[in-house]
């Protein structure tokens, strides 16, 4: 735990006693493995900026050796088209709207959360230890999904991913660190916290307003994971971190934007019945070659 402004010494403390807390709820809860070392850093707005442009940077990296190498020169010029346009909204994203981003480190699968105290302040998350909590636990998660990925390595070598689609996989992540946050915070304080109900600054509404929302990740993705424990499990759901045939496919996210955008609630139920079905015949599978 690390405090790289040198004034926030009081919320460095907050932090790790949250992760002392949460930590054995969100393995419980995620069905998860802590990673070896927990990885929370405070850091100025320049930092966080500089990361998420890196990251950037890395991910179209990653996509360029997946091509066809008569295609690398274009995916890496579009690629610095848009670092450029990425690394100049980028400031505005981190001192405003992003309190917390969660990456993994370079050379392995260990990862790192960079909380923002300038972001913390605008979302209104530091308004109520509730919120700060959801917070934690949703970006913990992230570095144990990460862990159970390695890094999205399955996923890579498969050619899952492309520069402009990640496959289902940002679904994935959102949506079970979203589960995951409800059911510890639901356990903490008698009922669920969601962080975007968290009082935002004026500033923060006004900057939000001058940034294009993009599809809410967070809640298709929230229920998807839900339907697919409800039918399949949650160490079924797990399965997925490491079998790339597991994730949703393009038609059963469609599923889910659907189900998001009906007056009454519905649930999307065509990733979960493949991942229920896929279960079932594993089970039949060994009950013959056992028979």
């Amino acid at each position: 735990m690390q405090d790289e402004t040198g004034a926030h010494d009081d919320l460095r403390e907050q932090v790790a006693e949250i992760v002392a807390r949460v930590a054995p709820l969100v393995e419980s809860a995620s069905g998860l493995d802590l990673p070896d070392r927990v990885n929370f850093r405070i850091v100025p707005v320049e930092t966080a900026q500089s990361a998420m442009t890196g990251h950037m940077a890395d991910l179209f990296r990653t996509y360029r050796g997946l091509v066809p190498r008569w295609r690398r020169p274009f995916v890496t010029v579009f690629a610095a088209l848009l670092v450029a346009l990425f690394s100049r909204r980028s400031a505005v994203r981190c001192e405003f709207l992003v309190s917390a981003a969660t990456y993994t480190l370079p050379g392995n699968a260990r990862s790192e959360t960079l909380l923002v105290p300038e972001a913390l302040r605008h979302t209104g998350v530091l308004t109520d230890v509730k919120h700060l909590t959801s917070l934690i636990v949703h970006e913990l998660t992230h570095q144990m999904q990460n862990g159970k990925s390695a890094n999205r390595a399955n996923w890579t070598a498969n050619k899952v991913m492309t520069a402009l689609h990640a496959g289902g996989i940002n679904y994935l992540e959102e949506g079970h660190a979203c589960w995951t946050d409800q059911a510890v915070t639901r356990a903490l304080y008698g009922t669920a916290v969601d962080v975007r109900s968290a009082p935002t600054s004026e500033e923060y509404k006004n900057r939000a307003r001058g940034h294009r929302r993009g599809v809410d990740v967070h809640r298709v993705g929230l229920l998807l994971v839900e339907s697919v424990i409800e039918m399949a499990g949650l160490p079924r759901l797990n399965e997925v971190w490491q079998n790339h045939r597991l994730l949703p496919t393009r038609d059963e996210e469609a599923e889910g934007f659907a189900a998001l955008a009906c007056d009454q609630p519905t649930r999307p139920t065509r990733w979960a019945c493949r991942l229920a079905r896929a279960s079932s015949d594993d089970v039949d599978g060994r009950i013959s070659s056992d028979g």
